[in-house]
């Protein structure tokens, strides 16, 4: 088993491999200095907002801020999306270019993505992803022993790896607190919890075979026995 000396940060062991639980909502696989996201939903703001919908801006800002201080304390070479970078095809709205500043002053890092739901601009649009300085992987990603997906229901060949991946936006519910986001693990795949604060949630709950962690805002807390 690892050590790490993020704050708050959680190893465990998953598929013979270790992983650290960021409180931050993200995934660390130091073996491979790779940190791992899901759901970012870069422009979720400005789509809404586009709408009529009244929302205050500087998600974006908050984001990448976030980001960038999971990056400083892992020291991470490559940074993987579980999908959802984007939210919709607002590709001139303010997060474009908070987004293309932030990336230029990240030369040295790899940024891939796992294509997600909401990543069909990425698709539709040729040269979007140069723009952005991002790698496109397309639906799954295998790095053995896990494949990295954006829905791991998506994938059921248990042969294909273990199964990491997003877009469900796990939250627990515990008394007197607000709903935390959480990571959940069972026999055959793991979901992370969305990284954006912008997001809305699935509640999950603690039950046999599976394993749930919570990420309180400066601790990733283990609730699986509770």
């Amino acid at each position: 088993m690892v050590e790490t000396s993020v704050p708050g940060s959680l190893v465990i062991e998953v598929a013979g491999e270790s992983l650290v639980l960021l409180p931050g909502r993200a995934l660390w696989w130091p073996r491979r200095s790779l940190l791992a996201i899901a759901d970012l939903h870069l422009g979720k703001g400005d789509h809404f907002r586009r709408a009529g919908i009244a929302l205050p801006s500087g998600g974006t800002a908050h984001d990448l801020q976030q980001l960038d201080g999971l990056l400083a304390s892992t020291r991470a070479a490559r940074l993987l999306v579980l999908g959802d970078l984007l939210h919709a095809a607002v590709t001139d709205a303010p997060w474009r270019d908070a987004w293309i500043d932030w990336r230029s002053g990240r030369a040295a890092l790899s940024v891939e993505l796992v294509s997600g739901n909401h990543d069909r601009a990425l698709r539709a649009r040729a040269g979007l992803a140069g723009e952005l300085g991002i790698h496109v992987h397309g639906a799954a990603l295998a790095f053995a022993p896990f494949l990295f997906v954006h829905d791991p229901a998506d994938i059921s060949d248990a042969a294909a790896g273990y199964r990491l991946g997003g877009h469900l936006h796990p939250v627990v519910r515990l008394p007197g607190v607000p709903r935390l986001p959480a990571f959940r693990f069972d026999a055959t795949s793991g979901v992370l919890p969305a990284f954006t604060a912008f997001a809305g949630g699935w509640r999950v709950d603690p039950e046999p075979g599976t394993r749930l962690f919570a990420c309180a805002p400066d601790v990733v807390v283990d609730l699986s026995s509770a």
